[in-house]
Parts: C-alpha cells; structure tokens; sequence
C-alpha cells in the first residue's frame, strides 16, 4: 500500500511540476492503470495489464467473452500468467488427432505464474468532480458508484476458484479531507453487512492540487477474504 502510495504522490509531484492543468482527477479508470502500474513498479514484482480471468465460466470456445482484471502483480522473475482456459482449450482440440498424447500433463514454462500464487486487482475510481469533456463538474452518480462498483468486483474476484489472492483498489477523489476515510468507511461496512468476502481494508490518503473540486486523493485497498 506504502509503495503504491508513494508512487501516485511522485506522479502527482510531476503534474504540478509541470503546471498540468488536470491531474489524476481527471484520468478515467483505464487511463489510471498504467500510472498505477508505474505507482506498483518495485523490484519484487511484475506488473500486468487486462489480464484474462484464471477460470472460464462461459463457454471454453468464446475466449474473447472472458472477463479481464485490471492489475495483476506476479513474481519479478515471471512475465506472464499461466493460461488454464487456453491449456484446456488446447487439449480439447487435441483430442482424437496425432498430438492427443502430448497434449496432456501440461506445465508451465519458467516464465508464467500460476493463477493461484498471482495478487489480482480490481481498480475502481470515483471522484466527488469528475470530468466530463475536460471539465470538471459535480458527480451525481458519486454515492451510486462508490456503492455498487467495489462490491461487485470483490463479488467477481470471489467467485473465480483459481484467485486466491486479490482485492478491489478504490481511489477517491474529494474535497475534504475526512470524506476519503468516511466515505470508504461506509463502503466496507455496506459490503460487511451483505456478508460478502472483504478482509481488513487498508486506507491512506494524501493532498493534491485543486483543480477542479477534488482536493484529496484516498485510496483503498479492499481485500477478498477467501
């Protein structure tokens, strides 16, 4: 949490370094996933993106229906993630040609991480002024999206059998500076009281510049318990 911290206030640093006129307020979700990627480099893990959720529960034939999560962290000394879906798409096509023998008892190269030793995230970010078309204006989905967004990916995460470690990372942006702490507050306890999956959540904040609204950055580590 530390690290991903720190790295968000060093880009945050650049921005105003540079007099940018938006900031990380005005990034949307996907635009935020590679800073954060460059927030989590450290020399104990690799960092990938949109990466295929580890279990099919659709149709093994309809790869490109699969699901994606944002983040996934692996060992540094890995560059991606073993595939099940694949390896069993693989074996199926397999089955009654000459390389049906071979097919079976796959493992993985020295470069893949098994599904089950990866940390997957969820990013989800709500800001109280978010900005549409370059312009900052107040967000009425704000309690609507702070609500539903991380408790339905922490739902996601659950259910896969493969993950047996992830979390939803919430970045508020907001005015004040209790409202970060409070409002993930209510969060994590609306997801408790629905009895679903959520361990101990780690939340820090940290200022940045006003320049639409937003004055503080929190984030949230919301953590499946599985």
């Amino acid at each position: 949490m530390s690290i991903l911290c720190n790295g968000l206030q060093r880009l945050e640093a650049d921005f105003c370094e540079q007099h940018a006129y938006q900031g990380l307020d005005s990034y949307t979700e996907t635009q935020l996933h590679p800073l954060l990627t460059q927030a989590f480099a450290n020399d104990a893990a690799t960092v990938l993106r949109e990466v295929r959720y580890p279990s099919a529960m659709i149709d093994l034939q309809k790869d490109s229906h699969r699901q994606r999560c944002d983040l996934v962290l692996i060992p540094k000394d890995k560059s991606r993630i073993f595939d099940v879906v694949d390896e069993q798409v693989a074996q199926n096509k397999a089955i009654g040609t000459l390389f049906e023998s071979q097919s079976t008892n796959t493992i993985p190269d020295e470069d893949q991480s098994m599904p089950e030793d990866a940390y997957w995230i969820e990013v989800k970010s709500v800001a109280q002024f978010s900005y549409i078309d370059g312009v900052p204006i107040a967000n009425g989905k704000y309690t609507t999206d702070l609500l539903s967004g991380p408790r339905n990916d922490l739902v996601k995460l659950a259910v896969d059998p493969l993950i047996q470690f992830g979390c939803v990372l919430v970045l508020l942006f907001h005015e004040e500076q209790i409202a970060g702490s409070h409002d993930l507050a209510v969060v994590s306890n609306s997801i408790l009281n629905q009895e679903l999956p959520m361990g101990l959540p780690e939340i820090e904040s940290f200022p940045i510049a006003d320049r639409g609204g937003n004055s503080w950055c929190t984030v949230g580590l919301l953590p499946v318990k599985l």
